[in-house]
């Protein structure tokens, strides 16, 4: 079960990756228009790992998962909590957090993003 589970894990951020690269090569859309796609993406499949784990007994790789997500978590309130930053730059620090667990993501996997 734990291997069947890991192979969803590493699916779900193999599409992703697929998908992000899809938005370069068949889209004319505009540069914020494909990062906020690229995120959308990265953030399914980031959920997707999460509800997985939940499956998972907390030993190897799943630790590893888990401890990056709990990060990004961490990050995502210490943003929130910070007065005094204009929405767009909070967005922009929102986006560096998720893009950035996600390639960590990818790496622990063993997938080159």
């Amino acid at each position: 079960m734990e291997e069947a589970l890991l192979r969803e894990v590493r699916r779900a951020v193999l599409q992703a990756l697929e998908e992000r690269r899809s938005l370069v090569a068949f889209s004319r859309a505009e540069a914020l228009e494909l990062d906020r796609l690229a995120r959308q993406y990265e953030v399914e499949a980031l959920e997707r790992v999460r509800g997985a784990l939940q499956h998972l007994p907390p030993k190897g790789l799943a630790v590893g998962l888990r401890n990056l997500l709990e990060r990004m978590d961490e990050q995502l309130r210490a943003l929130e909590a910070q007065a005094g930053i204009a929405e767009s730059s909070r967005r922009l620090q929102r986006d560096d957090i998720t893009w950035r667990t996600f390639e960590d993501v990818a790496a622990l996997l063993g997938i080159e993003a």
